[in-house]
């Protein structure tokens, strides 16, 4: 396997300052560019809609450089094409988006066009998996939406009785033939018109289908059962369900990428969880929250742990083959793998979904958006880019879970890519090559219901939303399914293969897994809770509120040396693990901990332990207030500026800045690629002082590249905006326990980092890394301590990190003898 680091975020940090109401003007400040942010995603949802109303509708799609419609005849795009079935996809597609975003007007109107003008009986060949989730979801999702708001008292659908069921239902019925193989796996395509019947269906003969295909038809056919009372439609797809499962890999609990429909022998064996397989996955876990279907819930618990197993290697998600797992099959990744850690945030396993996500993240930084394929080196494998919405998916559900302000940040670096790269005057335009920015005359029907949707739904509030959409449940295409569809049972209909899944192990039937100590943001939980009904996960919120069984461990108490203290820290999920220079390593795990109660507990000491160590390290008194005496400076020699000396944290390896020698060094600032400084660089940087940015690597592993380039130092950056350097202390970089650099290094706040990005992009720019002894900083850093010290508030969220890492699993090396 290739070697990996870790990307995660330092939720618990940032949970700990808005807790705390940490900065409350920075708080309104942050609630008001949201609902800026909220308002301009509303702008550009408009801008493509009405692009296409104008420029293409009643065709499938826009194209928003020819500003014209896509018609199936005119086009040769191979299959691709297949999603075109001269149904105004875009339109259908769309519809739910209007009443997410609170249009109602058009929403309405929208829905009478669809009614007045749509014909699904059309002389065309379309994708089976394509038309379900987009056409046949489309239509499912605004007639829920439409009920809901009619309920809600809006009078624009007062008038709306249902009549999108009876189109739904015509889409359903063309759908079936598709079912007719020896195994029950759908055909991948259809002839509207004509089914399969040949020679006027004009199909060609193909054996094989994709997992996802097959895989992805249950959560709408199984909805469009409940509202027509036909159960055939949702029969046909569990049946399709079963045979994948069937089929699996036994021993190894994986899934191909290619069946043959006719004998259910694999095709593809390469096994992952991006193209060809999935939203398959997606639909085992969804299909039990909608359904309530413990089979389902016992499938994908077994799937994930082989996923996790084999296929997850630290953040990197990588193919390998079903039957032998052992070696990667493929050296890149794709694009729609970022679904995944928004599924991973449905199943409760936050950490992981964390953690690719910010893998995910570094890419999209790296090249504006997410290539359609990257190799695990971050480098474009395919450069096109279709504006795809599983990224940002899994950035609100993130955030849903979360609150961390940090995924707003990926949201507001999404929204500008978008503006800045893909908008043209018709429309939002795919990029065709990432690496020269070129555009595609394309803008996928997905687009605005996927892309758009979320984006709004992550920058809106509660109060914004004209749905309750904690009671709905996303489809793939981001359709929404109500929660009560579990209610409506329809009585002749027989669950599939009874019997043959067996039963799981008791510490597997979690749905998900769940527990998450954070009491303060508790509505994601209600909302998983409210989608649960197996009885073991149903006792989930009395066990959360039970007692640890040990005596409390506070942090006045604590003795690392008592070997019962150890004991009693291992329950609560904290390691304690020597490393050198007589130290010891610290680190909080909630999934080690012996309970969901120790877990809390754990967590709350380890906050202890980080408000001690952020200022701890290297403090000397004076005037009764503690000051960090380590603080440096990065002193501005070149060009002028309005700012001359920026306020740094310094790092615990290499030359100490300033103290009793006063030791300090200078030269030309460069910017090298890579800028994480996570490889060796490809320019010469020999006795510059290069800036670099946070993430990727251990701050040290930067360090030590610089100084084999002939660098003579290193500022590395913050890559999110936290604060200003006069809201918060300097922080503190720690290694990895070693201390074999020889060149200095600091951190400094992003933007402080911009200013000189700004400067170097017109200036040769030279400047000085030094102590802050003797100077106008130094005074600044003892007033901003004094500070700190009268409001601990204001310090808790910046910690002296060991490594480089972002996430819930919080590390640090403490200054204490062993015992």
């Amino acid at each position: 396997m290739a070697a990996w680091v870790t990307f995660m975020r330092p939720v618990a940090a940032l949970w700990l300052l808005l807790a705390a109401g940490w900065m409350n003007g920075a708080v309104v400040d942050a609630k008001h560019e949201k609902k800026q942010y909220k308002e301009l995603v509303t702008e550009m949802f408009l801008h493509a809609y009405n692009s296409y109303m104008k420029h293409a509708y009643p065709e499938d799609e826009l194209m928003p450089l020819s500003c014209r419609g896509r018609r199936r005849e005119l086009e040769n795009r191979g299959d691709v094409d297949d999603v075109l079935g001269k149904f105004s996809l875009t339109l259908i597609d769309t519809l739910d988006s209007l009443a997410v975003l609170g249009l109602i007007d058009e929403f309405s109107h929208a829905l009478q066009a669809v009614i007045r003008d749509v014909k699904v009986n059309n002389d065309v060949v379309v994708s089976v998996f394509e038309t379900n989730i987009r056409v046949l979801g489309g239509l499912l999702g605004a007639h829920f939406t439409a009920l809901d708001l009619k309920g809600r008292g809006y009078p624009q659908l007062a008038w709306y009785e249902g009549q999108l069921v009876a189109i739904a239902d015509e889409v359903g019925r063309r759908l079936l033939p598709a079912f007719n193989s020896t195994t029950g796996l759908p055909h991948p395509r259809i002839n509207l018109l004509h089914g399969l019947t040949m020679p006027m269906a004009k199909i060609s003969d193909e054996s094989s289908t994709c997992t996802a295909c097959a895989g992805t038809m249950l959560l709408e056919m199984a909805a469009l059962s409940r509202v027509t009372g036909n159960p055939e439609y949702e029969a046909k797809a569990r049946h399709a369900m079963e045979a994948i499962w069937q089929n699996r890999d036994i021993e190894h609990q994986l899934v191909g990428t290619t069946i043959n429909i006719h004998n259910g022998q694999w095709t593809r064996k390469d096994s992952g969880v991006g193209a060809g397989i999935d939203s398959y996955y997606e639909y085992c876990l969804k299909s039990y929250i909608l359904l309530g279907d413990d089979e389902f819930l016992q499938r994908f618990a077994k799937h994930y742990e082989a996923i996790m197993k084999y296929v997850s290697n630290g953040p990197f998600l990588v193919d390998v083959n079903m039957n032998s797992p052992g070696k990667i099959s493929k050296n890149f990744m794709d694009a729609l793998l970022a679904f995944w850690p928004g599924l991973q945030v449905l199943w409760g396993d936050i950490a992981a979904a964390i953690d690719t996500h910010e893998m995910l993240y570094h890419v999209t930084q790296e090249h504006n958006f997410l290539p359609e394929a990257f190799t695990l080196d971050f480098k474009v494998h395919w450069g096109n880019h279709p504006l795809r919405p599983e990224f940002i998916e899994s950035t609100y559900l993130l955030y849903k879970a979360t609150r961390d302000p940090y995924y707003l940040d990926v949201g507001r670096t999404v929204v500008n890519s978008l503006q800045h790269y893909a908008r043209v005057p018709c429309g939002f335009a795919a990029l065709k090559d990432l690496r020269t920015n070129t555009h595609e005359d394309r803008m996928d029907s997905y687009v605005l219901a996927e892309t758009f949707k979320y984006l709004y739904l992550l920058f809106a509030e509660e109060e914004d939303l004209v749905l309750d959409i904690d009671q709905y449940l996303f489809t793939t295409e981001a359709h929404l399914l109500p929660l009560t569809l579990a209610l409506t049972k329809l009585p002749s209909m027989k669950r599939t293969a009874e019997g043959q899944v067996p039963r799981l192990p008791p510490h597997l039937l979690q749905c998900p897994k769940l527990f998450r100590p954070y009491s303060e943001y508790d509505e994601y939980e209600k909302l998983l809770l409210k989608q649960c009904t197996s009885p073991r996960f149903k006792l989930l919120p009395q066990l959360k509120k039970t007692k640890s069984d040990h005596p409390k461990l506070t942090l006045g108490m604590l003795d690392f040396s008592s070997e019962d203290h150890i004991a009693i820290l291992r329950d609560l999920g904290i390691m304690v693990e020597a490393i050198s220079g007589g130290k010891i390593q610290v680190s909080h795990m909630m999934q080690r901990a012996k309970s969901p109660a120790d877990a809390e507990e754990g967590w709350l000491l380890m906050q202890d332990i980080m408000k001690v160590m952020s200022s701890q390290h290297n403090t000397v008194e004076n005037s009764g207030n503690s000051i960090n005496s380590e603080a440096a400076v990065v002193r501005l020699m070149s060009p002028v500026m309005e700012r001359s000396e920026f306020i740094v944290g310094p790092a615990m390896f290499g030359p100490r800045l300033g103290g009793d020698n006063e030791y300090q060094i200078s030269g030309t600032l460069a910017e090298p690629q890579p800028h994480t400084g996570c490889d060796m660089f490809t320019g010469d940087i020999t006795g510059k002082i290069v800036l670099l940015v946070r993430g990727g690597c251990l701050f040290i592993n930067k360090v030590h590249n610089a100084e084999k380039g002939g660098a003579v130092g290193v500022i590395i950056a913050d890559n999110v905006d936290y604060s200003a350097t006069n809201a918060t202390r300097p922080f503190s970089m720690s290694g990895d326990g070693t201390n074999d650099v020889h060149i200095p290094s600091v951190f400094m706040q992003q933007a402080d980092a911009n200013l000189l990005r700004r400067a170097l992009a017109s200036h040769p720019v030279r400047v000085m890394l030094t102590g802050t002894k003797g100077g106008g900083a130094a005074e600044e850093v003892k007033q901003q301590s004094i500070a700190a010290t009268k409001d601990p508030a204001a310090t808790a969220g910046r910690i002296n990190s060991a490594e480089d890492s972002h996430g819930t699993d919080t590390t640090q090396n403490l200054g204490v003898s062993q015992p």
